[in-house]
């Protein structure tokens, strides 16, 4: 016995079906197209309400025409197509900001290894007192006064091996720029 619902379309069996899709894909597609605005995903949609239509159609139930179930049907699919799409391009964007920060981070990293490498030359090449005086400044973080007092030496002798540490550094980096 074949089960008709309340338009006398039978939808259970192909022919039916096949009518119903005829009669009623132009409309979802324009439904589902006014939301998403593309194409490709819009047909992919209408193709997905048909087929689990086809998979629901021994169990279900309509209270209203089926055209308005489909038209239900293709407002859903089309909001929740933007919510995940949403939430894709959210993650997408997070994703990709980690990665530029990642990225800037290591171009940080090697810029600075590269640069303390190429200042560690040039230090190693300035006389032993002035490479001193800077290495207690710049790498133990003391200042000139504690300077002074560790190597028992005026602090304008301090501020004379800093000063000419730090220019013999900025010439030989602004000659290899």
């Amino acid at each position: 016995m074949k089960e008709q619902n309340n338009n006398g379309i039978d939808f259970r069996f192909s022919e039916g079906f096949e009518l119903l899709y005829r009669r009623t894909a132009d409309q979802l597609f324009h439904i589902i197209f006014r939301q998403t605005g593309d194409k490709s995903v819009t047909q992919g949609l209408v193709q997905n309400i048909y087929l689990k239509l086809w998979e629901r159609r021994f169990e279900l139930k309509l209270d209203l025409p089926v055209e308005h179930y489909l038209n239900r049907s293709a407002k859903l699919a089309a909001l929740d197509y933007l919510k995940t799409a949403s939430r894709r391009k959210h993650h997408l964007e997070e994703i990709l900001g980690q990665q530029v920060r990642v990225t800037q981070e290591t171009e940080h990293a090697i810029l600075f290894d590269d640069l303390k490498f190429q200042i560690n030359g040039i230090t190693d090449q300035l006389p032993p007192k002035c490479r001193t005086v800077f290495l207690l400044s710049r790498e133990e973080g003391l200042n000139i006064r504690e300077i002074s007092k560790k190597l028992a030496i005026a602090e304008k002798t301090v501020e004379a091996h800093l000063t000419k540490a730090l220019k013999t550094i900025r010439y030989y980096l602004e000659k290899k720029v």
